[in-house]
């Protein structure tokens, strides 16, 4: 009968704690979620705010376990890479941002955010950056399991699909 009763007991305790986990992602900015752009638009302001002030829990409560990034200097980050950059923010003043104008295409389960970020100085000279954000619709809420940037010089004849 014990041999029984652990697997039981392991699968609440599963319920428990996913149930806990879910309940602490339930930020405004988090719900209610719609399947629509206005969604997929609010969530990309609170996610760039949630970067900028540290908040990695609301990060994780977005991102998913298995997200991945491009970074415009070509490396791979995943999740546990997001959230130190993140959480190196924690605690700095910052101004209101500026937020790009974003395109969202949504296709069935998977939506797409993409735009230009705004300029900055790279070894000293002003670039921008092409950023596409992917999200999935599980359970019913939006994550982002996908996002790339690709770097240019502003004023370059050589920028990337030019």
């Amino acid at each position: 009968m014990t041999l029984l009763r652990t697997p039981l007991i392991s699968c609440i305790c599963l319920m428990i704690f996913t149930a806990y986990a879910r309940a602490a992602c339930t930020r405004p900015a988090l719900t209610p979620q719609r399947r629509d752009a206005a969604t997929i638009q609010k969530l990309e302001t609170a996610w760039s705010l949630a970067y900028l002030t540290g908040d990695t829990e609301f990060e994780k409560c977005l991102l998913t376990p298995d997200f991945t990034e491009i970074m415009s200097n070509g490396s791979i980050n995943h999740l546990s890479e997001e959230l130190a950059l993140a959480e190196a923010n924690k605690g700095k003043a910052i101004a209101s941002p500026n937020m790009p104008m974003i395109t969202i295409q949504i296709h069935g389960d998977v939506a797409v955010a993409y735009g230009i970020s705004s300029e900055k100085l790279i070894d000293g000279k002003p670039h921008k950056s092409y950023f596409a954000d992917y999200y999935v619709w599980q359970d019913g809420s939006w994550r982002v399991y996908f996002a790339q940037q690709t770097s240019f010089a502003v004023g370059s004849s050589s920028r990337p699909g030019m």
